[in-house]
């Protein structure tokens, strides 16, 4: 009998300094008084989850937010702690800290360091401190790069450096200068998002009254491509959509999404994928915490995927890879011929030169990826 495929394992930290105006992710400042009782909640479910998972291996660990580390180094021991005691975690497991600059220091990353956490990913998004301003962010570009010097010093060889472009009044030029200083950092790891404004967030309201306006999409699509341009000629492989990294130094965490393959989600607003069922945590902490220390469910969704369903997904994420995805491998997993159910949609793809087919794999061309949205939803 075949071992079962390790998981990945995602912690969500909701807390965070300040919340940014662009930011629509479960996070939410002005609540330090709750982080001892959320970890508390966090160990409760961990306890009822670890045993639906027993015997599984755990290869990456993920504790995202929010700004995780608003935790001190007391309380991340505990939570990695209670994390290794309840799920099978590798020796080897990736294990993942978002952090901010704002929130650390070189004792706090070392004590991180200490306790295992073996790659970080840096929130920078951006190195012009009027950028970092329109954004909403707290630190400044200086202290952006004083906190990859000290992640350095603390001992990190895997870090990830976030950025977002397309910020109203962001020239081409900046863009690329930023690119370029960060090229100079050598991280090993970037990802590089355009700026989406949800509805209901601070700047997508300032949009809605005309105050600020997101670059046209041909220059959006041109500091995409100057990323990449700039990137690959720096030694970074473009293995995803919007994420590069060095050789062997590819996200083992996000690969897991990704792949469609399944993952523990722990935490307020946490999501997961076991057994063919997507499931969703309750979003407010307080409410999360009521539930975990009463015992009550955490889910608010859970939706089993029929096996079209869950082929259709595979699809649409796993064609954010630029090496796209194995057929056979599909077809072996959901025991449904993508070829075949597909038959229409990849014949128009093909058509239109957004989607190229050999050996078995099917991927996004060049020119799909700047329609990439466009591609994928057509296996929803």
């Amino acid at each position: 009998m075949a071992e079962a495929p390790m998981l990945g394992l995602y912690v969500h930290i909701p807390f965070c300094v300040r919340k940014c105006g662009y930011c629509d992710f479960n996070s939410y400042a002005g609540l330090e008084a709750l982080v001892e009782p959320y970890l508390r909640a966090v160990a409760l479910e961990a306890a009822v989850v670890g045993p639906k998972v027993f015997g599984r291996r755990v290869g990456t660990v993920y504790i995202g937010g929010g700004t995780p580390s608003v935790l001190h180094g007391p309380q991340m021991a505990r939570l990695l702690r209670c994390v290794r005691s309840v799920f099978a975690v590798e020796p080897d497991a990736e294990v993942t800290v978002e952090v901010n600059p704002d929130t650390v220091s070189l004792a706090k990353l070392r004590r991180f360091r200490g306790l295992g956490v073996n790659r970080l990913s840096i929130g920078i998004q951006a190195l012009e401190d009027a950028h970092l301003r329109r954004l909403g962010r707290v630190h400044t570009a200086r202290a952006a790069l004083r906190s990859f010097a000290l992640a350095r010093d603390a001992g990190f060889a895997n870090i990830n450096v976030d950025l977002i472009y397309a910020i109203p009044e962001q020239s081409l030029a900046d863009w690329r200068r930023t690119i370029q200083r960060v090229t100079q950092l050598r991280p090993e790891h970037v990802s590089a998002y355009a700026l989406t404004l949800e509805d209901g967030t601070p700047m997508h309201r300032e949009m809605a009254e005309g105050r600020i306006a997101l670059p046209p999409e041909e220059l959006e699509l041109a500091m995409a491509e100057s990323a990449a341009e700039l990137l690959i000629a720096a030694g970074y492989e473009h293995y995803e959509v919007s994420n590069f990294a060095l050789s062997g130094r590819r996200s083992r965490h996000n690969q897991i999404y990704w792949r469609s393959e399944e993952y523990v989600g722990l935490g307020a607003g946490a999501h997961g994928y076991l057994n063919g069922c997507r499931y969703g945590n309750v979003a407010q902490p307080s409410e999360y915490i009521e539930r975990a220390g009463a015992g009550r469910e955490l889910a608010v969704l859970r939706e089993r995927l029929s096996p079209a369903k869950a082929l259709g997904e595979a699809l649409m994420l796993g064609l954010r890879m630029r090496e796209g995805v194995d057929l056979s491998e599909l077809h072996r997993r959901f025991e449904i011929d993508p070829l075949q159910r597909y038959r229409r949609e990849l014949d128009d793809l093909r058509r239109r030169g957004l989607i190229g087919m050999s050996n078995g794999r099917l991927w996004v061309t060049r020119a799909g990826l700047h329609l990439l949205d466009e591609v994928t939803l057509r296996f929803v």
